[in-house]
């Protein structure tokens, strides 16, 4: 993600009930697949938390998000390492690093494709009883996945030097960039691969089982990329590479641990030889709801990337490659802001599908709109953290005094824009959860050409306040989004979406 805007005003109760703590949720009148199916709850096992379907509706939110949480903080902590070899190495190799996490981005939002349609037939599925069609949804998001990954390889491989050239790479931050974006593809089928398998245990409401795989192999990422890049006794390592290899080392024990765990399951969520083979309806239904997702996530990663160019190219006291580092630095640090956000986006996505799909429209609402109000308390802590503890934390992922100063007022200026990101990222993992993922492409759109990009432009070449110039138009564009995107989820049309 990246940037905010200014305050927002947060859900109110009387919006997300005044009942919230109550014992129940009662659910509405017509409501014949709830007999059909039983509950299930956020465990995916049975009685220990709250349950998706009924009983009170915050803690179920909160135990939703809780081990995703966990996941996500093991995941920052694999970016956050990667930003930390590479700036002990140069601010180069900071900056190079840092491009190839972008384009990285892009293919997860290739990799969505996959596993957002995934989530919301399967929580659908779930919450209506039909464990059949869960299951049958499983083995196909990991043969599409497949397919997926094995595109995504190929293309970055072909267009990584030409990525890098319009980016303004030149000389060794050019080589390095191309060198770890070809390695980093490697991986891409695995990745691809546990993204869908976790999706689809999330949509069952099984939260716990990816946070146990897919967390123990990001401490094998940690362990695989400081011994491959610094070397372990007289072995003196292989430097930037050994970041990407310890990467596609991680994600293909990933992808591995998820089919064998996942084989023979007697849940509604497992993989079987039937559930392989193709079925084009489902594919179908998969791609129909998740690839408006993919194009939303290909516009959005447009837009960051002419933001890139132009942050490259404000006018400024420090180097070209100072303030790409800086950029790369800051927006590493202001991923520890997002990450509580999209773990209640994707719980909010799996209480919706299930609640949709058991016909609790009301239940489904109440869910997304309590994931905003926990999600707002956390952002203000998180808020406080970037303001007070950026200068730490930038001398903490880079050796470069200039690197610090150009990053740190703009890192601070960031932490006044948490309280729309919060509800934007929400907000979006709950339509998507419902299968409404056209509307937001709109959205992201006017967002990124009309907002961003020119409130770049202003504040970087106009008003030539360098980094934090550029980051205006960021500020800016979250803004705009959020207070559209709540708007497109208080029409209530998503409920009426058939996936």
């Amino acid at each position: 993600m990246d940037g905010r805007t200014f305050l927002v005003t947060p859900p109110q109760m009387s919006d997300v009930h005044p009942e919230l703590s109550a014992a129940t949720v009662e659910p509405e009148a017509a409501t014949p697949a709830v007999v059909a199916c039983e509950p299930l709850t956020t465990d995916g096992v049975g009685g220990r938390f709250a349950s998706v379907l009924s009983g009170p509706i915050r803690p179920a939110v909160f135990w939703l998000a809780l081990p995703i949480l966990g996941e996500q903080l093991l995941n920052a902590a694999i970016a956050w390492n990667d930003t930390l070899l590479a700036g002990r190495i140069s601010p180069v190799a900071t900056g190079a690093v840092g491009f190839a996490s972008y384009v990285g981005w892009l293919m997860t939002m290739l990799f969505g494709m996959v596993s957002i349609g995934a989530t919301a037939i399967v929580s659908r599925a779930v919450g209506a009883g039909r464990r059949e069609e869960a299951g049958q949804a499983t083995g196909q998001a990991f043969t599409l996945s497949v397919f997926v990954g094995a595109i995504g390889t190929a293309f970055i491989g072909l267009i990584a030097p030409g990525l890098a050239s319009l980016l303004n790479l030149r000389g060794e931050a050019a080589e390095i960039a191309v060198q770890y974006l070809r390695l980093d593809a490697i991986g891409f089928i695995g990745a691809s691969v546990s993204f869908a398998m976790a999706a689809c245990l999330r949509g069952e409401g099984d939260t716990k089982t990816p946070l146990m795989v897919l967390g123990g192999v990001n401490i094998a990422n940690l362990v695989f990329s400081w011994v491959l890049t610094f070397g372990i006794g007289d072995w003196p390592g292989i430097g930037v590479a050994g970041i990407a290899w310890g990467t596609v080392i991680a994600r293909w024990m990933g992808a591995i641990g998820m089919t064998l765990l996942l084989q023979g399951r007697g849940k509604a969520v497992h993989l079987s030889m039937r559930g392989l083979r193709l079925d084009r309806s489902m594919v179908r239904r998969m791609v129909r709801v998740g690839a408006p997702a993919s194009l939303d996530g290909l516009l959005s990663f447009s837009g960051h990337f002419i933001f890139m160019t132009i942050v490259n190219r404000v006018p400024s006291e420090f180097p070209t490659e100072v303030i790409y580092a800086a950029h790369i630095v800051g927006i590493r640090i202001e991923s520890l802001s997002y990450l509580p956000a999209n773990a209640y986006a994707l719980a909010a996505s799996t209480l919706v599908g299930q609640n949709l799909g058991a016909r609790q429209h009301g239940r489904a609402r109440l869910g997304a709109n309590e994931a905003v109000v926990q999600t707002l308390a956390i952002m203000t802590g998180a808020a406080l953290l970037l303001y007070f503890g950026a200068e730490p934390m930038f001398r903490l992922l880079s050796n470069d005094p200039d690197v610090w100063r150009c990053g740190v007022p703009a890192l601070k200026a960031l932490a006044f824009f948490q309280f729309v990101l919060g509800p934007l990222i929400v907000y979006i993992g709950a339509l998507r959860g419902a299968g409404d993922t056209k509307r937001p492409i709109l959205i992201t759109f006017c967002g990124m050409a009309l907002v961003r990009i020119p409130g770049a432009l202003f504040g970087g070449f106009v008003l030539q306040w360098g980094l934090l110039g550029a980051w205006m138009g960021m500020f800016a564009d979250l803004t705009v989004r959020c207070v559209l995107m709540r708007r497109r989820f208080q029409t209530g049309k998503w409920q009426r979406i058939e996936v």
